[in-house]
């Protein structure tokens, strides 16, 4: 079963642009994800903008065969219904504001909308670094960082499958 996702980046003029991602939208898997490997905005912009997608990985990549698994990119980048299967009509979507996203971004069965902000913060290197909220779909009243609580929640599924595995081990 997919946890289903929307990504947007917020503009200078307030819009946010975003793209549908089906899988692993949970905050341990998107959410740590965007935290991990997607800070750089313009990356975030030039990903949102090849639309919709299967899944979001380390890299935007290039055109692969959408249904490849063994492909090993696959496991590394993105994965789009227009670039990569030729999906027509899954371009981004633009909202009129953070109030539009968050009443308006859960309509393709989202359970989590993930946002991008500037904020005005600075990588290691001094390049900007957006910053990741959510907002989930039962309590949809505003944005949450998502960060500590990703984190946490990959910790925790970390530990379960630690678990599982020492288990197996002992039957």
């Amino acid at each position: 079963m997919a946890t289903r996702a929307r990504i947007g980046i917020q503009q200078e003029d307030g819009t946010i642009i975003s793209a549908y991602q089906h899988w692993d939208g949970y905050l341990s898997g998107l959410g740590y994800n965007l935290c991990q490997h997607w800070t750089d905005a313009k990356k975030v912009l030039k990903a949102i903008k090849l639309g919709n997608s299967s899944k979001w990985g380390q890299i935007i990549g290039r055109k692969i065969d959408f249904d490849d698994r063994n492909n090993e990119m696959h496991d590394v980048q993105n994965v789009y219904y227009m670039r990569d299967r030729g999906e027509k009509d899954q371009g981004p979507i633009t909202f009129k504001n953070w109030g539009d996203y968050l009443k308006n971004g859960f309509k393709s069965g989202e359970e989590y909308i993930y946002l991008m902000m500037d904020t005005g913060e600075k990588n290691f290197l001094g390049k900007p670094m957006g910053t990741w909220s959510y907002a989930h779909h039962s309590d949809a009243t505003g944005f949450n960082p998502v960060e500590e609580k990703a984190i946490q929640e990959h910790i925790e599924s970390l530990q379960r499958y630690l678990k599982d595995k020492k288990e197996r081990k002992v039957a």
